[in-house]
């Protein structure tokens, strides 16, 4: 499937390719490369999935990223930091099936980052980065489908510790939820928010955006250590095409963060997208929006094709 995502300060491109049934076991396996401004991604992952409740599965994922690191502040017009760097990210994962709706795991990663040579850098770190990091999770996720929608009910918990060679330990936690349900079959209420904490680090290791939160108010490039976000909208399915579905949504907003580099603030505003959901995929596939700042009075917008959101 092709990827494309354009944003009021960026864009990538590229395409992935995913096997849902790999070898016929009903293993997945998916590659993918990206490329856009200043950025060279390429990832691959394999998952055995359990075959039902009480059953193990795992997986294995390598990244490899070429990347020219931007933090600017909310509106994405005053940068704030600025590197470029390389790294390399091998991940395993285990996961356990403990009921038909809740989902335990745990995943080990080792991370190297090595600073790049850059023209104009601003707060760069002094050296680059290794860690290990162990990460147990757990997952809450109960689906309906209402003929148009698939509305979800969910909740993700995460636990972070990284062990960083030759400097401070880091620990982070993130809780993510949604709620999406319908009033009327097409006409659903969505919501969704998050909130992170992490321990200050002057590693380029750990940056975090409010868009895991569903929070689109803020430049793509803004980034935080701490922030709670959330965002409450309706969605209401137009017509039905005959490669796929449109609808529109409209939400209202909220996020207040924290970082190292632009200290506590608080950011509100609306929200509106376009989006398509290919047949035979629950999740969105193309979009277009646009998204208001009223605390900034400022605009994003973005467009995407592909499993970008």
């Amino acid at each position: 499937m092709p990827i494309v995502s354009i944003n009021s300060n960026s864009w990538i491109a590229g395409g992935a390719l995913v096997d849902a049934n790999i070898f016929g076991l009903k293993d997945v396996m998916m590659a993918m490369g990206m490329f856009g401004t200043g950025d060279l991604t390429t990832s691959v992952m394999y998952a055995n999935t359990p075959d039902g409740i009480g059953e193990f599965g795992w997986n294995v994922m390598g990244f490899f990223s070429i990347e020219e690191n931007e933090n600017t502040d909310q509106t994405g017009e005053q940068t704030l930091r600025r590197y470029n760097s390389m790294s390399i990210n091998p991940i395993i994962g285990l996961s356990y099936t403990l009921s038909e709706h809740i989902t335990p795991g745990l995943s080990l990663s080792y991370r190297y980052i090595q600073l790049q040579d850059t023209e104009n850098p601003i707060n760069a770190p002094e050296n680059g980065a290794q860690g290990i990091t162990l990460s147990p999770n757990i997952g809450i996720r109960c689906n309906t489908w209402d003929g148009y929608f698939l509305n979800e009910k969910g909740a993700s918990l995460r636990y972070n510790y990284t062990l960083v060679i030759d400097d401070d330990d880091v620990h982070s936690v993130s809780l993510n939820a949604a709620f999406n349900h319908s009033i009327i079959p097409g006409f659903r209420f969505t919501a969704k928010g998050g909130m992170t904490f992490s321990t200050l680090s002057a590693s380029p290791f750990f940056v975090s955006s409010p868009a895991s939160a569903g929070v689109h108010i803020l430049s793509g490039t803004y980034s935080a250590n701490h922030f709670a976000g959330g965002s409450l909208g309706l969605e209401k399915y137009l017509f039905k095409l005959k490669f796929g579905t449109i609808s529109v949504t409209a939400a209202y907003q909220a996020v207040y963060s924290h970082g190292d580099l632009l200290n506590y603030q608080f950011d509100h505003g609306a929200a509106a997208m376009a989006q398509m959901y290919f047949s035979g995929l629950a999740l969105p596939a193309m979009g277009l929006g646009g998204a208001y700042n009223v605390d900034k009075n400022t605009w994003q917008f973005a467009f995407n094709i592909g499993m970008a959101f």
